[in-house]
C-alpha cells in the first residue's frame, strides 16, 4: 500500500517571499528536484502555502510506496537542490515542526491516467 502523508509547518513572519521565491528556483530546476525524487523513491510531492489569521504555513502533500525510506533517504542525499532545500527550510520554518494532525480518510486514483 502507498503511503499518503499531510504535514503543515509555521513559516517565520516575514520569510513568505523568500520560501515563495526558493519555490519558483524549485520550478526553474524541475529536472534536478525530480531526479531527486527519483532517488528518494518518491511518486508526487506538492508544497502549498495557507495563509491563516494566525500567520503563514508550509503545507507538504507527498506520495511514496515507504515514507521513512523518502525521509532517509532526503537525509542522506547529496543532490545540491536537497542541501539548498534544507537551508531555505531552516530559514524561513519557525521550527520545522509539524504543527498539523491529519487522519487520511481515504486516497483515491484514477487507475486509467
Amino acid at each position: 500500500m502507498v503511503d499518503v502523508v499531510l504535514t503543515k509547518q509555521r513559516i517565520e513572519s516575514g520569510a513568505t517571499e523568500r520560501l515563495e521565491a526558493w519555490a519558483r528556483e524549485i520550478r526553474d530546476r524541475e529536472s534536478e528536484a525530480v531526479e531527486t525524487l527519483r532517488n528518494e523513491g518518491m511518486y508526487s510531492e506538492t508544497a502549498f502555502v495557507e495563509h491563516a489569521d494566525g500567520g503563514d504555513y508550509l503545507v507538504y502533500y507527498m506520495k511514496a510506496e515507504d515514507i521513512d525510506a523518502v525521509y532517509e533517504a532526503y537525509e542522506e542525499s547529496s543532490h545540491d537542490i536537497d542541501e539548498e532545500h534544507e537551508r531555505v527550510l531552516s530559514e524561513v520554518l519557525e521550527t520545522g515542526e509539524n504543527v498539523g494532525e491529519y487522519d487520511p480518510l481515504y486516497h483515491l486514483e484514477n487507475p486509467d491516467r
